[in-house]
């Protein structure tokens, strides 16, 4: 019998939650020096729909998820920070590594740019704000603690951009301590998740035995039922199983439920049945995006050839969002399909 191959793993979407649910427990774990900084009786602002007016290009198909959140300093200082998650689909290249610190430049510029610098005090005067760009390359093994992005040279105009990044494979080789952290800090399971998804690509037994063990700490560590039932959920969307190895793993769910005498999951066919709901709101979710694309491009630019409607069915969530957005300023189809 064939071994079971794992199907494409969904990683935008489980982030994007895990940091609205975990925001501190994020930056305690990979950035505690600035986790220090904040005043967290504040609870962070995220400023969703400031960032994605800001955002352009980012259109080779790789996937990576941007939080832009407003926090307090405990010098009572309004700090704003980006954060910036690549989510690579192999080891990260000098290239790529260009590409991105690019990216945090322009966005870190833009967001100053755009509407940073009008905010005012309430004497008139500019408020004290800082801004932290923190970037995460999921699977990359790198040394260095900053990236920098140049541009120019000493003899005439330049820019030097720098900024701290956690290469989050690194965690790999400390496995035991993010077992140590996860017994306080939910979002540690999120990070092994990751890092298995990884490492199991293809291999749905091992991808079983691993989420298994991920899944079983919660309840050694005596997780709340509200923490259980939500990092199950992301662990569940980030180790995707092939759907013959589905019921294993519910099944493990049960016992560990059995065994510690609680029902968080009081019932695995109405998980299944949500998982179902889950995966078919993001293909309607999906299928509305090309929908409103095309009709937003043959409106433009009337009837397409073929090869854009090819390439728009099968196009990934961050290659429809880029092409959404260059539509607004094209004025031919190679602009909008330029990535």
């Amino acid at each position: 019998m064939a071994a079971a191959a794992t199907p494409p793993a969904d990683f935008d979407s489980p982030w994007k939650d895990a940091l609205s649910f975990y925001f501190e427990g994020f930056l305690q774990l990979l950035a505690p020096w600035l986790h220090q900084q904040i005043d967290w009786r504040h609870p962070p602002v995220f400023l969703d729909k400031e960032l994605q007016a800001l955002r352009r290009g980012g259109g080779n198909g790789r996937r990576y998820v941007d939080k832009l959140v407003r926090v307090h300093s405990k010098s009572r200082k309004l700090l704003y920070l980006l954060i910036h998650i690549e989510i690579q689909g192999g080891v990260i290249s000098a290239v790529s590594l260009a590409e991105f610190s690019e990216r945090m430049y322009e966005y870190s510029y833009r967001i100053r740019d755009n509407f940073l610098k009008r905010i005012i005090g309430k004497t008139g005067a500019r408020q004290p704000i800082t801004i932290h760009s923190l970037g995460v390359l999921t699977q990359s093994t790198g040394s260095g603690t900053h990236l920098v992005y140049s541009e120019g040279s000493a003899a005439s105009t330049s820019v030097h951009f720098r900024f701290p990044v956690v290469h989050l494979a690194n965690w790999l080789a400390c496995w035991s301590q993010l077992e140590q952290q996860a017994a306080s800090n939910p979002f540690a399971l999120v990070v092994m998740a990751q890092l298995s998804a990884q490492k199991t690509r293809g291999q749905g037994m091992q991808r079983l035995a691993s989420k298994t063990q991920i899944t079983r700490l919660m309840y050694r560590y005596q997780y709340t039922e509200q923490d259980v039932v939500q990092v199950l959920r992301l662990i569940d969307w980030m180790m995707a199983l092939p759907e013959e190895l589905d019921a294993d793993f519910e099944q493990a769910v049960a016992q560990m439920e059995q065994e510690n005498s609680v029902a968080y999951v009081t019932s695995i066919e109405r998980r299944s049945e949500a998982r179902g709901e889950a995966r078919g709101e993001a293909r309607g979710e999906a299928k509305g995006e090309t929908g409103l694309l095309l009709r937003q491009l043959i409106r433009k630019f009337g009837p397409l050839p073929e090869r854009f409607l090819q390439r728009i069915q099968i196009a990934t969530p961050a290659q429809r969002e880029t092409w959404s957005l260059n539509l607004l300023d094209a004025t031919t189809l190679d602009e909008v399909f330029g990535d």
